[in-house]
């Protein structure tokens, strides 16, 4: 689940003017887990999915049965020969919760590494057969997702390393689907044509997240107005940059996240506090909405710490 192999993630989501939202992920861990009865964990996730669908009655598992399906249920025999999935680690399902003011919503995460191994594919082509065959898509309400492929493939097969996909738990027509790819490649200039799908996507509010997201780059990594040069060299499984692109059925175009690498690239925990509560203080940016004060975040840091 994380570099430290901790089994659980928390999070704290601030967007635009709405509540901030306390989240986190998990990963099921059997007893058993990682031995020859149970080499892949996968008892603990179906126990685990019992026991949320009773707790949380009204989520909606159309669309995780069919992924689950294709990325588990499909090549279980394939994982007991390889225990080890292709992305590198052995975990073959995260669930993610947010606690939001109308109520707690869950998401499932599926990895296509065992997939695309015994089938002969590359993750990005089992994850299309996935959403293309999924219920209520069609070709008529996947131009969103043309848009990635069409910015994949014109990039190198190796720029990009296509991770993880997501789902919300809700209805498919109003669920998100989630995909995370990582890019080895750590300039801002990159990251400008990633945020931007290689030009794809053009509009104001994106355009002033650029900027805001270029200071905020500048400040924790000591770049100033340099676009071309990369971050140090690091080969850790999770260095480079991680990003989510995210559509629902039926969208014109996709949005796409970045999650900034501190912990590989930063200097240490305490010049990234700083960074971030100016960041989150308004700073040289300021942001309209709720958000939290640079004092609010440098307390919250310390009673959790």
């Amino acid at each position: 689940m994380t570099d430290d192999s901790n089994p659980i993630e928390l999070s704290w989501e601030w967007d635009g003017a709405a509540k901030p939202t306390i989240r986190f992920s998990v990963e099921p861990v059997d007893t058993d887990a990682g031995n020859a009865c149970n080499p892949t964990n996968s008892r603990a996730a179906m126990t685990f999915k019992n026991r949320m669908s009773k707790a949380i009655p009204d989520s909606d598992m159309l669309w995780f049965e069919h992924f689950d399906r294709i990325f588990n249920h499909e090549t279980s025999k394939a994982s007991c020969l390889s225990p080890r999935s292709p992305e590198g680690h052995s975990p073959r399902i995260f669930w993610a919760f947010d606690f939001g003011e109308e109520g707690l919503k869950s998401k499932a995460y599926f990895f296509p590494g065992y997939t695309a191994e015994m089938m002969g594919k590359s993750n990005l082509e089992v994850i299309s057969e996935a959403i293309s065959t999924a219920p209520f898509s069609s070709a008529e309400n996947l131009e969103a997702y043309r848009m990635i492929t069409r910015f994949q493939g014109k990039l190198a097969k190796a720029t990009l390393e296509i991770d993880m996909l997501a789902i919300d738990l809700v209805d498919p027509m109003q669920s998100r689907l989630k995909l995370y790819f990582r890019n080895r490649e750590t300039s801002f200039r990159s990251v400008r044509e990633m945020m931007t799908l290689g030009g794809q996507i053009s509009n104001i509010g994106l355009e002033k997240g650029l900027c805001e997201l270029k200071q905020l780059w500048s400040d924790l990594f000591g770049q100033g107005e340099v676009e071309e040069t990369p971050l140090p060299y690091n080969n850790h499984r999770t260095a480079g940059i991680l990003y989510n692109v995210e559509f629902r059925l039926g969208n014109k175009e996709p949005n796409v996240k970045i999650y900034i690498p501190v912990r590989h690239y930063a200097r240490n925990d305490l010049q990234i506090m700083r960074t971030v509560s100016k960041f989150a203080g308004g700073g040289s940016m300021p942001r309209k909405g709720n958000k939290p004060t640079g004092g609010a975040y440098v307390k919250a840091i310390d009673t959790v710490l």
